[in-house]
């Protein structure tokens, strides 16, 4: 649901969850979304209607960073900077 937070798109995606018929479940995910509670209050009036938060902090996919440097991109321009348990990488 970030899609819903973008300033050029989220007028589109807030138009589709007002329009839907009342019968549809809405079932959304997002990893991106800052004010979930709020979203959620947001959905739950417009379409009058429980909303149930599910949330954690446990990543399923471990998110590493790379640094990317130069003009072609090649296995040897990308550099691991960071772990996926949160360690910046000083070496190199």
């Amino acid at each position: 649901m970030s899609f819903a937070l973008h300033c050029a798109r989220g007028h589109v995606w807030e138009e589709v969850l007002i329009l839907l018929p009342k019968e549809v479940c809405i079932v959304m995910l997002s990893a991106t979304v800052p004010n979930t509670l709020e979203f959620a209050d947001w959905v739950g009036n417009t379409k009058k209607t429980k909303v149930y938060v599910v949330s954690t902090l446990k990543r399923p996919v471990p998110l590493k960073h790379f640094l990317y440097v130069g003009p072609v991109l090649e296995k040897n321009q990308l550099f691991l900077i960071r772990e996926a348990e949160g360690e910046f990488l000083t070496r190199g």
